[in-house]
């Protein structure tokens, strides 16, 4: 599963030596909602099918009495990536709810300067799609952002332009490069917790592709946050993502959350200040909680210990 490029992530790649003339060759002039496609359903559709504001037969492809939930993917990604497909299902078959992929790769499949500016658009679109859902019945408080990378500052994007009302954000591994490095560009422009009325980070390439602290009501950071992540640092021998060590740990915050969504698959976060005194057993009797949909909740920084195999408990 390779959700980004596979040289290195702080290359020119991120960071071109003429910025100026990469922004404006970036820009694509299209309408919003024919470079962002929203594909919608639920158990009782057999696919995902396009939907839009002011959508005629909205009723065939959501049922407006169920919540929501909107999975975004990252930098040059798209939305029929076989781990959306994965997490789409197992949503589905452990919640009775209606599950929209935002698909915005024609904005994505550009270089990251340019990606990230796009991110605001894409967010404000998917916000206005909201809006017209909660006119349908749908209250926010019923709507749940799920966001990879970059798709997790759009979740922000989204809430933000919300005004912090939907129900929960989950961000898995939120792209820090331009949101928080080289300097943090504040929170009106990131996700942190006013975004939502209850925001997760699974923080998994901590300083590199990733933020190096996630600013939500509860932050996890699997194995310290940091890369290698457990399972990628002998890729041949357990269940990575990716042969690319940055890579296949940003990727794995997806797994760890998918998995999360199986109940009998436990991922327990221990309150503590940081992974060396949790992993010095400085924190015994400090408060625990679920990685994942299940938390209880009770807020905080959290680590987490993982296995190199699925399901990684």
């Amino acid at each position: 599963m390779i959700l980004g490029r596979e040289d290195n992530t702080l290359t020119t790649e991120w960071f071109p030596k003429d910025a100026d003339e990469f922004w404006i060759n970036g820009n694509n002039t299209d309408p919003i909602e024919v470079n962002v496609k929203l594909m919608c359903g639920n158990r009782n559709t057999a696919t995902l099918s396009r939907t839009f504001i002011n959508d005629g037969n909205l009723k065939a492809k959501i049922d407006t009495s169920k919540p929501m939930v909107f999975i975004t993917h990252g930098w040059v990604d798209n939305g029929n990536r076989v781990w959306i497909k994965e997490l789409k299902d197992d949503y589905l078959k452990y919640f009775d709810t209606n599950v929209c992929v935002v698909d915005w790769g024609n904005l994505a499949i550009v270089g990251y300067m340019i990606a990230v500016k796009n991110t605001f658009d894409v967010g404000q679109y998917v916000a206005q799609f909201i809006t017209y859902l909660s006119n349908q019945g749908i209250p926010l408080s019923k709507v749940t952002l799920v966001g990879h990378s970059l798709g997790a500052q759009i979740s922000g994007h989204i809430g933000h332009n919300l005004g912090g009302q939907v129900g929960a954000i989950y961000g898995l591994d939120p792209a820090g490069p331009l949101f928080t490095m080289p300097f943090d560009v504040g929170t009106s422009k990131r996700l942190d917790k006013s975004d939502a009325k209850y925001v997760q980070t699974i923080v998994t390439s901590k300083c590199t592709t990733g933020v190096c602290a996630g600013d939500g009501h509860e932050n996890f950071y699997p194995n310290g946050g940091w890369v290698p992540q457990v399972n990628c640092g002998i890729p041949l021998l357990s269940n990575a993502e990716s042969p690319e060590l940055i890579s296949c740990s940003h990727s794995h915050s997806i797994t760890l959350f998918r998995m999360a969504l199986n109940p009998k698959n436990v991922f327990t976060g221990k309150a503590c200040v940081d992974y060396f005194s949790y992993y010095a057993l400085m924190c015994l009797f400090s408060s625990t909680t679920k990685m994942g949909v299940y938390s209880s909740r009770i807020g905080g920084n959290f680590h987490v210990k993982t296995s190199a195999f699925t399901p990684f408990t």
